[in-house]
């Protein structure tokens, strides 16, 4: 059977055996083009497939992509709706730690911001979690592909700055609750992966999603497995320390890729080595801009991802040799 929490934990018995409270749910017949994609590193995660019911009427249409951590697929309910379910692979986990990432996911599926994906339920099932999510056209990365494809560059300063204001307003908002249970007094919640990936759209409008890492602000997370991908991930991270300033660093660097289509660090980035960060496709009035985000020490950077996006928005319209945007060469994302 599938557990599905929309509202709370079960009254019982989760605490207690939380892999063991849920099982499988019956096969579906899947159609002859199926495709099976075992997620990797976890052998006893169960073959997804094409036509197979995740739960709740659910079936599963096709695969959107695959990340560190688990696989996101389309979805359409019985009424046909579409829907985004990431299913994030948790065997390897402690029952504590299962029961509070449910915990932290019930709280932020109450958040309502228009710049937040909306999460509309958790499903477990034997060694998984499964996130219901809005459906949204594609992301940051999509978008950057797409203006390399049809124009031979890369996505506008004017356009990347509206659009990752978008994502700044959502990250401050999250920077700015108090859950009880969750984040204690003095401390918000960081997103802690942000990424052109993880910024969705719905036409122009940007929404940040993936919650499957945010964290806390307890200042010393050393104990969580799972924080950032390290192309992105600010210096703090390598000490198992998140700030309030952690997801502006992976914003400016969000920024540098889909400006120029490289990040401002090498390949082989360690967050807990930090190296001199090339900004040398970026015209001066955004470097200045973008350096500070990059500061190693945290209490250095911009105080928040508002102030930090405000600041470049201004750096990139006064600058004379930026071209302003056309916007009806803007290309549509497939």
């Amino acid at each position: 059977m599938v557990a599905w929490y929309e509202h709370g934990l079960p009254a019982h018995g989760l605490l207690a055996h939380p892999l063991e409270q849920v099982r499988h749910a019956a096969p579906v017949s899947a159609p002859r083009d199926s495709v099976r994609l075992p997620l990797e590193g976890n052998p006893m995660f169960t073959m997804l497939e094409r036509g197979m019911e995740a739960g709740q009427g659910m079936r599963l249409t096709r695969p959107l992509g695959r990340g560190a951590f688990g696989e996101v697929w389309e979805a359409v309910t019985p009424e046909g709706h579409p829907l985004a379910l990431k299913f994030l692979e948790c065997g390897n986990r402690s029952g504590r730690v299962v029961v509070n990432e449910i915990r932290l996911l019930l709280a932020l599926k109450h958040l309502r911001h228009p710049h937040l994906l909306q999460l509309h339920g958790v499903m477990m099932r034997t060694n998984y979690l499964i996130m219901c999510m809005e459906r949204a056209e594609g992301s940051l990365h999509d978008l950057h592909k797409a203006y390399r494809e049809e124009t031979g560059g890369h996505v506008p300063a004017l356009h990347l700055c509206e659009l990752l204001t978008q994502a700044a307003k959502a990250l401050d908002f999250l920077a700015a609750q108090r859950i009880a249970g969750v984040t204690g007094e003095s401390g918000g919640l960081q997103h802690c992966d942000v990424k052109p990936r993880n910024l969705l759209l719905i036409g122009d409008w940007l929404k940040v999603a993936d919650f499957g890492l945010c964290t806390p602000q307890l200042g010393n997370n050393a104990s969580r497995l799972r924080i950032g991908t390290p192309m992105y991930a600010p210096p703090e991270f390598a000490e198992g320390r998140v700030t309030s300033q952690s997801d502006q660093f992976s914003l400016a660097v969000t920024y540098c890729e889909l400006r120029t289509g490289q990040t401002p660090f090498r390949e082989d980035h360690k967050p807990g080595r930090p190296a001199p960060a090339d900004l040398s496709g970026l015209t001066l009035p955004e470097r200045l801009v973008i350096s500070r985000a990059l500061e190693p020490q945290c209490l250095n950077r911009w105080p928040s991802c508002c102030a930090f996006m405000q600041a470049l928005s201004e750096a990139v319209s006064t600058s004379s040799a930026l071209t302003p945007l056309n916007r009806a060469a803007q290309p549509r994302l497939s």
